[in-house]
């Protein structure tokens, strides 16, 4: 390690501690911390009032080219198991840096092992689950935490603050929070220095001292005193952080949910159907579908009914802090700081809700921390319930126990009744006429300019903002552009073409880390270094300027204490990210993410589709290539064949790829997959004859090698989700019969699904197929047989889950009142598609969700 590193990680282990000690104090379990532990595999021991250890960190910094693998975790771990303490306290492995391949499943097995799974541990280790080896790990986790000791501190700040006495100003809290925890950061290194055990160890009421605040909490802190000013508070919130405060408000009434796979489909459900259930909820939705818009009525309904909900911004939060996220959240509604243990007890409340909005568009790392925190109590159904909010179901889900199947919500699209009511509204606030008429016409240009996405609340927002105003409207990148230009017209902002270059520089850099935030700090070097690459090409700019500009008209705002960066809306990241690649200003990635679909769909808007933007796209998000096929206008030339054989191999799992092309007289292009072949054009003649045996596809002359692909992909699709229709009913008797029956079903779904998921899921991203279905078990319970006018049925509510359990409703209790069901049908509807049929439904379901709606309707 060299002399930074090492530097480096003794700033960051104290930073560590010293949130450590602060913590230490809103836990009334804890009596006092010790920094550098008794042995070498320990850093930070949190030691009981009684003086025993209750949990041991190990901290461990990595530089950013290097990784963690098996073997220098496991021989930390191994290292702690062997402890005496190891029996009775619990381990933690802390480190800023990456994991890799090998040290991912580590991190994989130590949570299966706490979620009760045993078999991926003791595997790893070579040991039985009775070895001393295997208990003492049962109890150690790995965490990430890649902020830097600077934001690091800067919580330990606000955390210091709600526990101050009050000042007279912000500022005054602000600066005495700083010095309390520069006397804490110092003294630490004091302790550190000591030699003897019981010399480094510095307990509760000397920290107090040092910070100057209570060692104990205020009773009129607790959450039992904070509780009812909070529901109050809420009733009448209205959040600061404004998504997009110069767009017209978008709902003329609260945003609407559809419940997956639930009942009737089709019925838009209110917001506050998410606090119906009693387990964990998941909402989806696109970027700009309303999703924050519904969290924050929820909030304010929610408290008008008498219930607790607690937004929180997944941007803000610290890995191992969702206590003080949480205290966040209060603080946001109440005006006034909350320490983190009111956090801890209000997340202990089981009549409080948590959600956590954008909780899957923070980098892959963190989603792991909060996974961990979340893992124990939402398994054991303890303390407040939990509501996740992001853009991709699947990275939502996996943030859960896999062990609970939570209730999945998607946010409803914008209907054409509501933009016309929108419209109408918005002319009539402007003054101009809200006829129908009138409203209708608008509705049709932006219809025209948008296609699909006008149904998007956000994009027809932006859209309705510009009508009217000189602006022709060319798609969602111009819209976007337009939009950025109108910001800085009102606002009087300088320089918006550099600025956009910069914030597109610096918000590609993030999305490479799979994030659209960054701390204070962080934010000035990133737009130091894109300012750096402006003026390298010739281009004035200076990070202050474009920093005050930035904020003026509204691109980026900031969060919480620590003042987070932030874009405007997250969408806003996604567009100049694109932008800046269209633009070459700043390459593009190497490897590319789930959540980096939106970037690269504008950056093949703004500049079209080459070669190497779409190999790379297929290769990674080979989903979104249907998307992208749209926006590739090259011409096919004579390697077109082997272009499009070659992008079929990252897009599908079979094995023969050749590809024969024709043109027809028309002008039209037949495309073939002819077993055997070799890739090249043939004349019409010799396509017509293939055409007989083949999987074919014809498209425009317009049409590129990757909208080719994508069509030959789906033809191939088509036809090996074609299931024949079933040629039998199953009607079971008794109760039992229905039973093994319904148990059977399911049983053989499941394994149908798994067949399918391998036979179709583009190479290496079957796992991403996976978690798009969702668990591929039942639990389900059916009621008793009941008679109308269509004749005999058998009513049956369910939900999917990891395994199969159908049980029958005791006695006349069907329905069971808040079961949580996800679904309700009768017997016989399940039964009368086969298994087969069933399967190949809930994966066609899945690639539509994931490419296209009705992409796969023949």
């Amino acid at each position: 390690m060299s002399g930074v590193d090492t530097v480096r990680g003794i700033a960051y282990q104290q930073a560590q501690g010293v949130l450590e000690a602060v913590g230490l104090l809103e836990e009334h379990t804890l009596g006092s911390v010790r920094v550098e532990g008794t042995d070498d595999a320990v850093d930070i021991e949190l030691l009981a009032r009684d003086g025993t250890l209750h949990h041991a960190i190990q901290v461990k910094v990595r530089a950013p080219d290097y990784t963690w693998g098996e073997g220098a975790l496991l021989a930390v771990l191994k290292r702690w198991a062997v402890l005496p303490a190891a029996a009775h306290a619990s381990f933690e492995f802390l480190t800023d840096g990456r994991l890799g391949p090998s040290g991912q499943r580590v991190q994989q097995a130590l949570e299966a092992a706490a979620e009760g799974h045993t078999s991926p541990l003791a595997e790893l280790l070579g040991v039985s689950v009775d070895d001393p080896v295997y208990v003492a790990l049962g109890k150690a986790s790995i965490r990430q935490d890649p902020y830097n000791t600077s934001a690091l501190l800067v919580r330990a700040e606000r955390q210091v603050a709600a526990m101050l006495p009050s000042a007279r100003t912000e500022e005054d809290l602000r600066e005495q929070a700083t010095k309390a925890v520069d006397r804490l950061f110092r003294a630490l290194f004091e302790y550190t220095s000591n030699s003897e055990p019981r010399l480094r160890k510095i307990d509760r009421s000397e920290i107090a001292a040092l910070l100057g605040v209570p060692a104990e909490q205020p009773a009129a802190l607790r959450w039992a005193a904070v509780r009812g000013r909070y529901l109050e508070a809420a009733r009448s919130y209205i959040e600061k952080r404004a998504v997009t405060p110069t767009i017209t408000d978008i709902h003329t009434r609260p945003p609407s949910v559809f419940r997956q796979h639930g009942r009737g489909r089709e019925q838009a459900l209110q917001v506050c159907e998410l606090l119906s259930g009693s387990g964990p909820v998941v909402l989806a939705g696109r970027t700009g579908t309303g999703k924050s818009t519904a969290v924050r009525v929820l909030l304010q309904q929610g408290a008008a009914d008498g219930r607790v909900v607690i937004l929180v911004h997944a941007e803000s939060y610290l890995p191992g802090r969702l206590a003080a996220l949480t205290a966040d959240g209060l603080a946001a509604v109440l005006q006034e700081a909350c320490p983190t243990a009111t956090g801890a007890q209000a997340l202990s409340d089981s009549d409080v809700t948590l959600v956590i909005d954008g909780a899957s568009e923070v980098a892959e790392p963190t989603r792991r921390a909060l996974h961990q925190e979340l893992l124990a109590p939402v398994s054991a159904g303890h303390g407040a319930g939990i509501v996740l909010v992001g853009r991709d179901v699947a990275a939502l889900r996996d943030m859960l126990p896999s062990s609970l199947s939570p209730a999945t919500y998607q946010m409803a699209s914008l209907r054409y009744e509501q933009q016309v009511e929108l419209v109408a509204k918005a002319n009539a606030a402007d003054g101009r006429s809200s006829a129908s008429g009138t409203a209708r016409a608008a509705v049709t240009v932006i219809d025209k300019a948008l296609g699909d996405a006008a149904a998007n609340p956000l994009l027809f927002s932006m859209a309705l903002a510009l009508l009217g105003k000189e602006t022709v409207l060319e798609g969602r990148a111009g819209l976007y552009r337009a939009f950025i230009e109108q910001l800085a017209a009102r606002s009087g902002a300088a320089g918006l073409s550099t600025v956009r270059t910069a914030l597109g520089i610096v918000y590609a850099r993030l999305l490479n880390e799979g994030r659209r935030y960054a701390d204070v700090y962080e934010w000035h070097q990133l737009l130091d270094q894109s300012t750096a690459a402006l003026r390298s090409v010739g281009l004035p700019a200076e990070v202050s300027a474009l920093n005050e500009a930035a904020r003026r008209c509204g691109l980026i705002t900031s969060l919480g204490w620590e003042q987070t960066v932030v874009p405007m809306h997250d969408s806003f990241a996604d567009y100049l990210a694109g932008a800046a690649h269209a633009s070459g200003a700043e390459p593009l990635p190497s490897r590319l993410s789930a959540g980096d679909d939106q970037r690269m769909l504008f950056c093949a808007e703004i500049r079209g589709v080459d070669e190497a933007t779409a190999t790379l796209v297929a290769r990674d998000l080979p989903f979104t290539a249907v998307a992208l096929a749209g926006h590739d206008h090259r011409s096919l030339g004579q390697e077109a064949p082997h272009c499009v054989a070659s992008l079929l191999c990252h897009l599908s799992p079979a094995q023969d790829q050749a590809v024969a092309m024709s043109r027809l007289k028309d002008g039209r292009v037949l495309a073939l997959r002819p077993p055997g072949a070799v890739s090249g054009w043939v004349d019409e003649a010799r396509a017509l004859e293939l055409a007989r045996t083949s999987r074919t596809a014809v498209l425009q002359k317009e049409a590129g090698p990757l909208a080719v692909a994508t069509r030959l992909w789906r033809q191939d699709l088509l036809t090996r989700l074609r299931q024949p229709a079933t040629l039998t009913r199953q009607r079971p008797a008794s109760g039992q019969t229905a039973q093994d029956a319904l148990a059977t079903h399911a049983e053989q779904t499941a394994l149908a699904t798994s067949r399918l998921i391998d036979l179709i899921a583009p190479p290496g991203h079957a796992a991403r197929l996976a978690a798009q279905i969702g668990p591929l078990g039942l639990h389900a319970i059916i009621g008793s047989p009941e008679q109308d006018a269509l004749g005999v049925h058998t009513p049956v509510d369910y939900q999917h889950s990891d395994n199969t359990v159908v049980h029958e409703a005791p006695g006349d209790s069907f329905p069971l009142p808040d079961a949580g069901w996800e679904s309700s049908t009768t017997l016989e509807h399940l039964l009368d598609s086969s298994p087969a049929v069933t399967a190949a439904r809930r994966v066609r379901q899945a690639v539509e969700a994931l490419t296209a709606h009705s992409w796969l309707t023949p």
